[in-house]
């Protein structure tokens, strides 16, 4: 019983996450979210009490949680060039696992507030950690001194462009170069802009 309830309320938040993603919140009804998982709107109100609680739910479900406890912190070899790049492809990838999710913070960004929902903890934890990052990497004397957390802000914008970059291609792609090289030549020019001579 439990595991069929566990099925249902993903079945109704994958739904719920594509429509809202998609029509926004305010156009998006329970209704739609019933059809769209296959469940009646009695299930979606059983499950999650409320429209609202189906957006909080997603922002939950998707909480932007950057893997850095999750065995990051054991992947740096405090080698330069190899960090940058497997940070760089941590948050590419992230950020695609999360699409729909950062589509919707973006266009219910107004709601989202309403509801006293702080989008900004996690990627201030992202920013943190590459900012004690760039700290050890400068007392190691591997990087030039510099303001650690301007730092941190760039590469995130960079990462996060390549993945907006990539969104765009639904009308078609503006470079024939693929993602994994754009994403190694960028943490490649960051690293070396950075590095101690």
């Amino acid at each position: 019983m439990q595991i069929e309830n566990v099925s249902t309320r993903e079945k109704i938040l994958a739904a719920a996450t594509a429509l809202i993603a998609d029509k926004g919140f305010k156009e998006t009804t329970t209704r739609d979210i019933a059809a769209a998982s296959s469940v009646s709107e009695m299930s979606v109100f059983r499950h999650f009490g409320s429209k609202k609680a189906i957006l909080l739910a997603i922002i939950q479900h998707y909480s932007f949680e950057y893997p850095i406890e999750n065995g990051l912190k054991e992947q740096l070899t405090w080698e330069l060039e190899h960090d940058i790049l497997l940070l760089a492809k941590m948050q590419y990838e992230f950020n695609l696992k999360n699409e729909k999710a950062i589509l919707i913070r973006f266009k219910e960004s107004r709601k989202l507030v309403e509801y006293g929902i702080d989008v900004k903890e996690n990627p201030t934890r992202l920013k943190n950690f590459l900012i004690e990052y760039f700290d050890e990497m400068c007392r190691r004397g591997k990087i030039i001194k510099e303001d650690n957390e301007k730092l941190a802000i760039h590469f995130m914008s960079f990462n996060f462009g390549l993945f907006c970059n990539k969104m765009m291609d639904v009308y078609g792609p503006i470079t024939s170069v693929p993602k994994e090289e754009e994403i190694y030549f960028g943490a490649q020019c960051f690293a070396r802009a950075i590095a101690s001579a």
